[in-house]
């Protein structure tokens, strides 16, 4: 894997981390309680009653403070009271896991290995309500004393936090613990400075141990872990990052953490200290940090690893070998922030020269592996699958690029997520972010491809939510007219709202032309959205926007429906005409006469009459004229006379007379090849009162007569009898067509029924007279049928 200069730089700074833990570890846990007798109050309940705390304070005493040589007791510095560890006996059968359990906490949060600490039990410490202990550093109060822990014991009470400071950063610790067998914990190098707040309600109890080493151990740090110089040099590093050509990096974590598990707080002991130095860096250097999963698929040849046995070579998938990679796919995906927030970013490709540190999955064991047998040609193959939790860097002011590399609607989806985080000016950011967006967006691709849809449908809201005018007239322009596909309508109307009419017009003008054949029924669902919006607004402009505009596409239409193909075309050279809806075809007709646009309505009609392919006269045009005659005016004009007429005469053709039953058992077909099954099968069908005929065939002479049947959907059901050899399949002929046609006669009928009550009226009534009279005969015919 080729590495540059950064990344090397980047990989020796965060190897020279060898020393893991915090300043501070805190946490808290429900277990068993220990047995607790203080000498002169007897032994404690859980949570510790009233009663049990003012036991306590009689025989406790007030708790001093050391200023230099001197100890000194003012309760405007440390107002607690304490007892000393010689008067208190702690014991339990389930204290000793416990404690344990609280100590291995402390000191892996802490980068100190537990058995090297002793914990020495120093004092019990009782705050009553306004306690508090000002800020301060714990003197050495035991040999090879490095840090404090102090375990909250449950009882009633709130405030009283542990405030811990080591440098510039500091921490909160609450350390309240209500729940009877609840115990809430921190430890802090004593070198750290820490207060406790005043207490604001009810009591604070802590039992407070002296974390010492254990005598002759040199090597463990008796301080809090300092990176300060690994930080500057990282941050140095990070800042110049713009100037060299890698995108992003990502470090592989040493322990394992699932997706849904994997957060900044959770990370163990090395992958903690790492974490906090890249924090720190980041943050100085404006580069963004976040955790991940990342997922790595290898292919390859297969090699068996085992002998060869008496049962063939290997047993299982572990016995099998990649002999070498040949394919592979990585990639990074479960998105955490240091936050705690999960960025949108979906999955986001890794090159191998952004991973480090180098050879970090040379030696791993696969998560998965799965083996492919050896087919024909072909030798058997070995899929690997890694899974493993990174930390992933990249200068903030390529997130957007970055993440788009993984898809538009993830990109886009971020900004949204942007949005909702507010800041400072957040319109203005985000005008930046969407404008950056438009330079980027992938250029529109094959009408059948929905890649990007949602995020061209966030991405209108986003630009209706900033008020981005300019933003929204040059997405329109350069992303919408390239890319529309419908399900964008209900965002796009509300950005055409925002742009007005004139900015309305021309986008609209150039989507008609560009969509009405491609995309008519999302097309004249966006307009039917704009004159539903807009019907008797005040402001008359609108009106105008869309007169013109379905003005344009009832012009338009005689182009958009193609001609029939000429016959010496080729099928496949001839492109399928897009079928108009029927609910397009409405919004169609009934947008030309609101907006009273008679001639070119009357135009279009014609045109729809003159290609059925496009709009289906038998059933589709019936629906709509129902639904057009309920349009004031609608039913007198002269396209809705034409349509009318054209529904009428298709249905005619087919049904002006019922459908006769069958004179004999002739079966119109022209089936098959020139074999001579084919032709016993066209003999059969020919025969008028022949309906059942038997070919005893081989299997794959019966599958041949099978296709031929179910192909041409003859009238024949056939059945494989199975007994003698070969097999017999048996023919028999059934009225299945003319089942159908009866079914399809019904329909045909019924939508003349709906004809007769959309009739056209007014002027056009006496021009169509002749076919309504034919409809009527027709539906009457039906009745004695």
């Amino acid at each position: 894997m080729a590495r540059g200069t950064m990344q090397q730089a980047i990989e020796e700074l965060l190897l020279s981390v060898d020393r893991p833990g915090d300043f501070c570890a805190h946490g808290r846990l429900l277990a068993p309680m220990p047995r607790l007798d203080v000498k002169g109050a007897g032994a404690l309940s859980f949570p510790v009653p009233a009663a049990q705390v003012q036991a306590l304070i009689a025989v406790a005493e007030r708790a001093p403070y050391g200023k230099g040589p001197a100890t000194l007791v003012d309760r405007t510095v440390r107002d607690c009271l304490q007892i000393d560890a010689a008067r208190i006996r702690l014991a339990g059968a389930g204290w000793r896991d416990t404690f344990g359990r609280v100590l291995t906490s402390a000191a892996d949060g802490l980068g100190c290995p537990a058995d090297r600490l002793d914990a020495r039990l120093y004092k019990l410490l009782i705050y009553e309500p306004g306690g508090f202990f000002v800020s301060h550093r714990d003197t050495e109060k035991a040999d090879g004393m490095i840090a404090t822990l102090s375990i909250s014991l449950p009882v009633a009470g709130a405030g009283g936090e542990i405030v811990v400071r080591h440098r510039e950063r500091e921490r909160t610790i609450d350390m309240t613990a209500a729940e009877p067998s609840e115990l809430a914990f921190a430890a802090f190098y004593a070198d750290c400075e820490h207060e406790v707040r005043p207490v604001t309600e009810g009591h604070r109890l802590s039992l407070v141990f002296n974390l010492c080493l254990r005598a002759g151990d040199t090597d463990t740090p008796r301080t809090a872990p300092d990176h300060t110089q690994q930080v500057d040099r990282l941050a140095k590093r990070l800042a110049a990052w713009r100037q060299d050509g890698i995108e992003k990096l990502a470090w592989v974590l040493e322990h394992e953490y699932t997706e849904a598990g994997l957060s900044f707080d959770v990370l163990k002991n090395r992958d903690a200290a790492l974490a906090r130095l890249l924090v720190a860096a980041a943050g100085r250097a404006d580069c963004a940090l976040h955790a991940a999963i990342l997922h790595l698929e290898e292919w390859g040849a297969a090699s068996y690893s085992g002998e060869f046995g008496e049962w063939g070579w290997g047993e299982s998938d572990g016995d099998m070998q990649m002999e070498e990679v040949e394919d592979y796919r990585q990639w990074l995906d479960g998105w955490v922030g240091p936050d705690g927030s999960r960025p949108p970013f979906g999955e986001i490709g890794l090159r191998p020269e952004e991973r480090l540190p180098h050879g970090a999955l040379d030696d791993a064991e696969p998560d998965e592996q799965h083996v492919e047998e050896a087919t024909g040609n072909a030798g058997a193959t070995v899929e690997r699958t890694y899974r493993r939790a990174a930390l992933v860097l990249w200068p903030a002011s390529r997130t957007l690029p970055v993440v788009a590399a993984g898809g538009i609607d993830a990109a886009v989806a971020w900004v949204a997520d942007e949005l909702g985080r507010g800041g400072a000016d957040p319109d203005e950011r985000i005008r930046t972010l969407t404008a950056q967006l438009i330079d980027i967006w992938p250029a529109g691709r094959d009408d059948f491809d929905d890649s990007g849809a949602k995020g061209r449908e966030r991405m209108l809201r986003l630009l209706c939510e900033t008020r981005d005018e300019e933003g929204a007239a040059r997405f329109l322009r350069d992303v919408i007219v390239a890319a529309y596909d419908g399900s964008e309508n209900d965002a796009l109307a509300a950005v055409l709202d925002m742009l007005g009419p004139p900015g309305a017009a021309y986008f609209l003008l150039d989507m008609i032309g560009a969509y009405l054949r491609r995309r008519p029924a999302a097309m004249l669902d966006l307009l039917w959205r704009l004159d539903e919006a807009y019907r008797g607004a005040a402001d008359s402009a609108w009106e105008v926007v869309l007169q013109e505009t379905v003005r344009a596409a009832l012009e338009v239409l005689p182009a958009a429906l193609p001609p029939e193909p000429e016959e010496d075309v080729p099928r496949r050279a001839s492109r399928r005409p897009t079928r108009f809806s029927e609910t397009a075809v409405y919004h169609l007709f009934a947008l030309a006469w609101r907006l009273e646009l008679p001639d070119a309505a009357a135009a279009a009609a014609g045109a729809v009459a003159a290609e059925p392919r496009v709009v289906a006269p038998e059933r589709a045009l019936p629906a709509v004229l129902a639904k057009l005659h309920a349009e004031e005016g609608a039913a007198g004009s002269a396209a809705f006379a034409r349509l009318w007429r054209h529904a009428a005469d298709a249905l005619l053709a087919r049904s002006a007379e019922p459908p006769p039953p069958p004179g004999d058992w002739t079966i119109a077909a022209n089936a098959g090849c020139r074999c001579e099954h084919c032709d016993r099968l066209r003999d059969f069908c020919k025969d008028p009162k022949a309906r059942t005929a038997r070919f005893p065939l081989r299997t794959d002479l019966r599958a041949h007569l099978h296709q031929i049947i179910d192909g041409q959907e003859l009238d024949i059901e056939h059945v494989t009898e199975r007994r003698g050899r070969p097999f017999t399949l048996v023919c028999t002929k059934t009225r299945a067509s003319h089942k159908r046609r009866r079914a399809e006669y019904a329909k045909d009928v019924s939508c003349m029924q709906g004809l007769i009550e959309s009739a056209p009226g007014g002027e056009q009534a006496a021009d169509c007279a002749s076919d309504l009279a034919a409809v009527r005969a027709a539906v009457t015919a039906s009745e004695t049928a």
